[in-house]
């Protein structure tokens, strides 16, 4: 009797840590794929059929964010192929994938800003980085408009700590903000 109750529970904890998805960790590397961003995104899935997915864009790296990370949620996503160019979004990006809201530029800023930070990423790395074969890209809003912001490929290493070089992937898209909003006043 034991050894039956002993099974039963061995597999309602196996079937509940399935109902639990995934988890993810991955660096950020530019389009070209030589350089590594400071932030990486970690990420676990879950629901039916991994509906849904939650987690953090990791700051530790980078140089004097306001808080450490920046909460990251979304949803599961099919990116049609004929839905790429005709909406700004990158070759590499069709297919399945999760698209998440980011508080990054929140957490740099320390406050709230009102700037969107989305980002459509794979879950798995590219065995060789091919232009056109880019898996995350990120998408800038503000007042009701909305910007490519960055895209690039995926790493499975994860950015040192103090790794200034190549600043966050928001660098770059909040000057083209600044110019952006200038323009629509």
């Amino acid at each position: 009797m034991k050894l039956k109750s002993l099974l039963v529970i061995t597999l309602i904890v196996l079937g509940c840590g399935a109902a639990f998805g995934q988890s993810y960790t991955f660096g950020f590397l530019d389009y070209t794929g030589g350089a590594e961003y400071c932030n990486y995104e970690t990420f676990f899935t879950g629901g039916a059929d991994n509906f849904y997915m939650s987690g953090f864009d990791v700051l530790s790296a980078c140089a004097a964010p306001a808080v450490p990370d920046a909460t990251i949620e979304g949803t599961a996503i099919a990116v049609p192929a004929l839905a790429l160019e005709s909406n700004g979004l990158q070759k590499g990006i069709q297919g399945k994938g999760f698209i998440y809201a980011d508080t990054i530029i929140d957490a740099y800023s320390g406050a709230y800003t009102g700037e969107q930070w989305v980002t459509i990423t794979k879950t798995a790395v590219n065995k060789k980085n091919v232009k056109n074969k880019w898996n995350w890209q990120s998408l800038l809003g503000f007042s009701g408009a909305e910007f490519l912001g960055n895209y690039g490929f995926l790493t499975t290493a994860i950015p040192a700590a103090e790794s200034r070089s190549h600043g966050a992937t928001v660098n770059g898209a909040k000057e083209k903000a600044a110019v952006a909003k200038n323009t629509l006043q």
